[in-house]
């Protein structure tokens, strides 16, 4: 399929259920997301989470986005093409790439902005025995609304393609990685909000995880393609409630998860 089909603008005029609804008024805190707040987040100590005692650089993100005019000077020319050129080689994912509603982007994390960012995704795993290709998209029912602060984007979806080099036993994606996978997909929702500008707390500032538990339900297989879905299904102030899944080509779920992100102080 050719790539020039993936980049075409996105209608502005999509069925009723592609559109957000404010949630009621007496369900409105800090512009939460979904239902009303889960009190089992309370439990996560938030003073545990400062950046009084850690450095992080400002939040400006490296994420790579031609559609919505985001290309950091720093990412190589043809980074982004390369990498939607492979998933559109692919059927199924070139499906997902293709809906009138989704806006593809690289993550920060496969576009660090120097040799001390993102280094994990960015280049440790970025071989063609690791994880060799990674693209994300997300759905907005135009561009105006993606760049919308008062719109929060909630769900984004990660396309990996893994190697044999990330495998435990042979021929099956370690566990760690999984978690890794899912943990790093979940935290591209701030990331992305984040660089545009979101109005939510949350979005203000870096987030950490503050909590995660990963279902293993299949066997994840090397040498594929994956399919990892984040939602933000709560944000309460400074915490988030975030789950992730991931699928195959076939649609089966392989492992899922849930977590809790914190919002990090500003520094004093």
């Amino acid at each position: 399929m050719q790539v020039s089909k993936l980049l075409r603008p996105i209608s502005t005029q999509l069925p009723s259920f592609y559109i957000s609804r404010s949630a009621p008024h007496s369900r409105v805190r800090n512009r939460i997301i979904g239902p009303p707040v889960n009190t089992a987040l309370s439990h996560i100590n938030t003073k545990a989470f400062s950046s009084v005692q850690m450095e992080f650089p400002p939040l400006h993100n490296s994420i790579l986005c031609p559609a919505l005019n985001l290309v950091p000077e720093s990412a190589p020319p043809d980074l982004f093409a390369s990498e939607l050129s492979f998933f559109a080689s692919h059927p199924w994912t070139a499906s997902l790439l293709c809906a009138s509603d989704a806006i593809p982007f690289l993550p920060s994390c496969r576009n660090p902005k120097s040799q001390a960012h993102d280094q994990l995704f960015g280049n440790t795993l970025n071989n063609p025995r690791g994880l060799r290709h990674l693209i994300s998209y997300f759905r907005a029912p135009s561009f105006e609304v993606a760049k919308d602060p008062a719109h929060n984007i909630t769900e984004i979806t990660v396309l990996v393609s893994v190697g044999e080099g990330v495998s435990g036993y042979p021929g099956m994606v370690h566990g760690g990685i999984v978690a890794a996978l899912l943990d790093e997909s979940m935290g591209t929702i701030f990331d992305l909000n984040g660089t545009l500008g979101k109005e939510a707390r949350a979005f203000k500032t870096h987030s950490v995880t503050g909590g995660i538990d990963v279902k293993y339900l299949k066997p994840v297989p090397t040498d594929s393609v994956v399919c990892i879905t984040a939602v933000a299904e709560e944000i309460d102030g400074r915490k988030t409630k975030v789950r992730g899944e991931m699928k195959d080509k076939k649609g089966e779920v392989l492992a899922t998860c849930s977590s809790q992100w914190v919002a990090l102080k500003p520094s004093l």
